[in-house]
């Protein structure tokens, strides 16, 4: 389907169905949720019209949402409130036919909601200095994504990459042009705790919390990063899941039937403790058949939470965690010929991934003063991930299609069709000697202690604002790998032969223990200058990495690291200005700044992914890698009023010694840039003319290059000199268009989406053509429609239809775990098609 037809029927999709229920519009209507600062709803608060000639007010329901009608065309002040939060007032200018809708944050009398959140209130995140984004309750709730990564997707500068499964556990995101295989360089965390498995040693996203479990989420790009870490290059994204604010006993479950055998359950329940101490529960099951054969997955995911207040000026929040993942992931993807010829072809019924966490977060926030405020947050967890796979072959694609013909292995230099299947479809009988499936089995503990204040305080006649803070960080990773001689037992060896023989035994697996020790400190002073408000910060990162080599004399490594990342940023306040009566008044701020970026020197991501294995020249294996280091740069303008909001975005990233991804580096690469501009824009259409609809477009320009740098050729293994090619994985053109529409008076909520993802390459050589095994080559430009309704049945009860890929659009979503350097069919994985149709109806009770 042509780029053309879909965007006609995008259109023509919305209009009609915008049509069916056009003029059933009220006026003099106002409705909107009560939330707290961080986005969780509040029920019961009052909510009422100040200075009304007659009464007007109401209460939330314990969604926190409310509904006020026949409110006369003004100009109003609207109040909410609620026992233990501070009074907040908006003004709201209501015309004739319209539907006002807003959100209302109450700040917590008490401290307790502090420290789960990165990027504050709205108000804060205006007067940032960098660029931020969040997509709130609301947004992901109309998105009714499968994944995180379907929803980051709707972030300007950020974009992700097809991987194999459906639930996006191993979730691949980039930032700014920078390589997004397993999320490496960007920093993730929940509830403002650092969720992957190994931040320092070992970064890739193993592991990623179900979508149903998260209520927000914060991107954050600019200068603001450095009070995070140690991952400050691409950026920071943090999740913020559900806090315990029911008073009363209630809950909520969501069932999500879909195709290809999709199910979600969800339950969450709250209520049942005191005023002052609040317990939640929360339960997930979730499962499906996935986009291709032999690609199904089970999830169970349990979180039990506490929320106490402990006086007026202290509170603690407690989350425990456990997640069960079963999924039959594999490395194996397609030829040209099974892309083009069945797209669901996956022969590996015996691969096997399996993820069992556990983990354990507090927060403890205490006011010491009016004016001081400070955060204590511990957090730990053990993360296993044992996967089997079957090892790859080539074989002839006539020959394993006919069944009268042996489909035996062939070379990967073999002419003609070939199809990538797993070593015991292609060989009969005894697979001995030939290592036909074999174990990653890692381990994984991490633990730390994070604690910071918040002042605010005069500066020199000035009104400023310090954040200072420390934490102490400690994590293992042991990395075993494992072979078996029979495909699908679990039960593998490291080595062959017999210990008490006299003759050496041969080494077959490995076995490495890795561990960081990191005392982190920040401090970051915010000072009011007039309009400008300036943001001076620093980091230090103080780290020790070492490793143990277990089955090579139980060798040991280590290496320390000081690494200073220093910050500046500033945002301007450009004033107020009237649009008109119906648009109302406008602000608009002006933000930049450059900071530091950094990724720590992963010896293990070095050894595991093979950059530069031990040599007789290099026996360190991995503590020879610098770090990557970056100067992030941007510059941008943000603006809202009530006809809607826009941001614009310019930046520039310098990196130094990059290495990473499937590349392969025999040493660090050398330097790269990218650059671009991000844009996101929401208009109002009901401030116009009460039946358009609201429309939203995020849209990502993108350049990148290599400075200077030189990798082995993939064509004829002479050095090949890169400079001026294109970083992989970056497109240089991304964007989202969306259109939605409220029709209150019979609760129906109509939004449709269009996404479109640019051309872009799967190596630093910039290979242009692919080959007839698939992992060369870049991945064409696609463009995929989405469509969604939402009827609210009533204040408990909503369905909500949902059609991802509504075209079942066959593209090529990436090459992610390929390098053309490595033909072999056990290496490269050749290509990986994107999400195909889904189609889901999700029924939600709140009671």
């Amino acid at each position: 389907m042509s780029v053309r037809t879909v965007i006609v029927l995008f259109f023509f999709g919305f209009s009609l169905s915008h049509i069916a229920v056009f003029g059933q519009e009220a006026s003099g209507r106002i409705e909107g949720r009560v939330v707290t600062v961080d986005g969780r709803h509040i029920a019961n608060a009052t909510v009422g019209i100040l200075d009304a000639t007659r009464p007007l007010g109401t209460t939330t329901g314990d969604n926190g949402r409310f509904v006020l009608p026949n409110v006369p065309a003004d100009t109003l002040r609207l109040r909410a409130r609620h026992v233990g939060y501070v009074n907040a007032t908006r003004t709201v200018r209501v015309r004739t036919g319209d539907t006002i809708r807003i959100e209302i944050e109450l700040e917590s009398a008490t401290v307790e909601m502090a420290g789960l959140n990165i990027t504050g209130t709205a108000r804060t995140r205006e007067v940032m200095p960098g660029a931020v984004s969040k997509i709130p309750s609301a947004e992901l709730k109309a998105m009714d994504p499968i994944g995180a990564q379907e929803a980051l997707s709707q972030v300007p500068g950020v974009y992700g990459v097809s991987d194999d499964g459906m639930g996006q556990t191993r979730m691949s995101v980039g930032i700014r042009g920078l390589q997004p295989r397993r999320t490496q360089r960007v920093l993730v965390m929940e509830d403002g705790m650092p969720i992957q498995p190994a931040p320092y040693v070992f970064s890739p996203l193993y592991y990623n919390p179900p979508i149903e479990r998260i209520e927000e989420v914060e991107v954050i790009k600019g200068p603001s990063t450095i009070r995070h870490g140690p991952q400050t290059m691409a950026g920071v994204i943090n999740y913020i899941t559900s806090r315990p604010t029911r008073r009363s006993l209630g809950g909520t479950l969501q069932v999500t039937p879909g195709t290809n055998g999709y199910v979600s359950a969800f339950g969450e329940l709250g209520g049942f403790g005191s005023d002052a101490v609040r317990p939640q529960v929360q339960f997930l099951f979730k499962r499906g058949n996935g986009f291709r054969e032999n690609n199904d997955f089970r999830q169970f995911n349990g979180t039990a939470k506490l929320q106490a207040r402990i006086g007026d000026d202290r509170s603690l929040y407690v989350t425990a965690n456990a997640n069960y993942e079963r999924l039959n992931a594999t490395y194996t993807g397609l030829t040209p010929h099974t892309f083009r010829t069945d797209p669901d072809f996956n022969p590996k019924d015996d691969d096997l991934y399996q993820i069992y966490r556990a983990s354990l977060g507090a927060i403890y926030n205490r006011r010491y003063a009016d004016d001081v405020e400070g955060t204590t947050k511990l957090y730990a967890n053990v993360f296993h991930r044992p996967w089997w796979r079957e090892k790859d072959v080539f074989v002839r694609a006539d020959a394993y299609q006919d069944p009268n013909q042996n489909a035996d292995p062939v070379s990967p230099n073999t002419p003609g069709s070939l199809m990538r299947v797993g070593i015991s479809d292609a060989v009969e009988g005894d697979l001995s000697g030939q290592q036909p499936y074999f174990g990653n089995v890692r381990t994984f503990y991490v633990g730390g202690a994070e604690h910071s204040v918040e002042a605010e305080h005069d500066l020199f006649g000035q009104e400023a604002d310090l954040d200072v803070g420390g934490r102490l960080h400690w994590e293992r990773f042991k990395d075993n790998r494992k072979i078996s001689e029979e495909v699908g037992v679990r039960e593998g060896v490291f080595y062959r032969g017999d210990l008490s023989d006299d003759e050496p035994v041969t080494i077959v697996g490995g076995s490495s223990i890795y561990e960081t020790r990191a005392l982190s400190l920040h401090a970051l002073e915010e000072v009011q200058l007039g309009p400008l408000r300036l943001s001076p910060g620093m980091r230090l990162e103080v780290f020790e990495q070492s490793r143990i080599n277990r089955l090579n004399g139980s060798q040991y490594r280590d290496q320390t690291s000081v690494v200073p990342l220093p910050g500046l940023g500033f945002n301007l306040n450009l004033g107020t200005s009237t649009l008109g009566p119906r648009l109302g008044q406008s602000n608009a701020r002006l933000f930049g700044g450059v900071h530091r970026g950094y990724t720590p020197p992963s010896s293990a991501t070095f050894a595991i992914v093979g950059f530069d294995p031990p040599t007789a020249a290099n026996s360190n294996g991995g503590f020879d890698l610098k770090a990557e280091k970056s100067w992030n740069s941007e510059l941008g303008v943000r603006g809202r009023s009530e006809a809607g909001r826009v941001k614009v975005t310019g930046f520039y990233l310098y990196v130094e010694d990059l290495v990473g991804g499937r590349t392969r580096f025999q040493q660090n690469l050398g330097v790269v840039q990218s650059y671009g501009l991000e844009t996101q824009t929401t208009l109002e259409g009901g401030a116009f003319a009460g039946p358009l609809p609201t429309l939203d477009v995020s849209y990502t320009y993108l350049r990148s290059a290599v400075v200077q740098g030189t990798v082995t050729s993939a064509i004829d293994g002479a050095p090949e000199d890169i400079s001026g090619n294109e970083l992989p994985a970056a497109p240089n053109h991304a964007a989202t268009i969306g259109l939605s529409k409220t029709f209150s008076e019979i609760g129906l909520t109509l939004n449709t989406n269009l996404h479109y993802k640019g051309r872009f390459y799967t190596d630093l050589e910039n290979l242009e053509m692919t080959n007839n095994r698939g992992e060369r080559g870049p991945v064409p430009a696609h463009t995929v429609f989405d469509a969604g309704a939402t009827y609210e049945y009533s204040d408990a009860l909503s369905l909500q239809l949902t059609a991802k890929n509504l075209t079942d659009n066959v593209y090529i979503g990436s090459r992610l775990h390929s390098n053309p350097r490595q033909p072999s069919a056990n290496l490269s994985t050749g290509i990986l098609p994107g999400p195909r149709r889904q189609v889901n109806l999700s029924i939600q009770y709140d009671f």
